[in-house]
């Protein structure tokens, strides 16, 4: 089922959000070359232009217009840590699609600048790296599927993949389930509502569940005991959009790529790079992401059996699929 209708779902704070589908032109963004590539330029012009005086002018009118827009408030809180899963969530919505709360005019312009942008992009990049390698793995077989979200919190990747893949025709009379593998709650409790309220549109009618289960990447054991307990019969791939690759330590990448081991089919996420923009960027703000670049991050997975099959950029990240070698 079709529809060009926008659904709505319930986040943990009370408001009502749009659920991102990819297949609606609302949530459209653009992804040619060109496009990406002039996305990138004026993100980068635009930090170049930032010296000292413009960074703390920058500073202070951020932090006075905190009071006047969610979005603001919600990139302080996050200055040397994380930014909230429904947070980040609202960012991809894009400046047409955002509500109260979350609709003051600062609001627009700050889904409208280049960084909150390619947010988007990158969403838009995982769950189609996610559904295109999935697809001729699921294709003429009804085997169960499995996505693993690490650290997904409202997981909109992993939901879009499956809206692609039911486009498909992929996943008709087939079982299929979304684990979250993450600490925080909120994010996969909106995550349900999301699907709760697709399964009265593009997903109706098809056996999917969702469950999350509390963990932290860094439990190599508690993930391996999970990975172990999955339907033998079942296609499983893994995916990280925002998450592991970019947050995550060297030692925490080896450590989930090895407890996914063989059991695992496919494995999605994105990296963060280590070029110009991201360096002029951490001159404003400290922030957790770890800048490896795709160089760097290829060494680092190699031992552990998985390598780079594709890539896709995103101006400040590029996402990969990645599959056993």
């Amino acid at each position: 089922m079709t529809t060009d209708t926008v659904l709505f779902a319930e986040a943990p704070d009370g408001t009502r959000l749009p659920v991102i589908d990819l297949s609606l032109p609302q949530f459209a963004v653009p992804d040619s070359p060109q496009a990406v590539a002039e996305l990138e330029a004026k993100a980068l012009e635009e930090q170049r232009q930032r010296g000292p005086v413009q960074r703390a002018a920058m500073a202070v009118m951020l932090k006075a217009m905190a009071g006047q827009s969610r979005l603001i408030q919600a990139l302080q809180d996050a200055r040397g840590g994380f930014l909230s899963g429904t947070a980040t969530y609202v960012m991809k919505l894009g400046a047409e699609n955002l509500v109260p709360p979350y609709a003051s005019e600062i609001d627009r312009r700050v889904a409208e600048t280049p960084i909150v942008v390619a947010m988007r992009l990158r969403l838009a990049q995982v769950a189609t790296l996610l559904s295109e390698a999935l697809a001729p793995v699921l294709a003429g077989n009804l085997r169960p599927l499995v996505i693993l979200e690490i650290a997904g919190g409202p997981s909109p990747d992993a939901l879009n993949a499956l809206i692609k893949l039911d486009r498909q025709g992929l996943l008709a009379g087939r079982t299929a389930q979304i684990l979250i593998y993450d600490l925080d709650t909120d994010g996969p409790a909106f995550a349900a509502a999301m699907l709760k309220a697709l399964r009265t549109g593009p997903l109706r009618d098809r056996d999917i569940a969702l469950n999350h289960i509390p963990g932290n990447w860094s439990d190599r054991a508690a993930l391996t005991q999970l990975v172990n307990g999955l339907p033998g019969d079942a296609v499983v791939a893994a995916t990280s959009e925002g998450g592991l690759f970019e947050y995550g330590s060297d030692g925490d990448i080896v450590g989930v790529l090895e407890a996914l081991g063989s059991r695992v089919n496919i494995v999605t996420g994105s990296v963060t790079r280590d070029g110009e923009l991201n360096k002029l960027m951490r001159r404003e703000a400290s922030s957790n992401v770890i800048p490896r670049g795709l160089e760097r991050f290829s060494a680092l997975i190699a031992p552990t059996g998985w390598t780079i099959a594709r890539s896709e950029g995103a101006v400040l990240s590029d996402q990969v699929l990645l599959v056993r070698s």
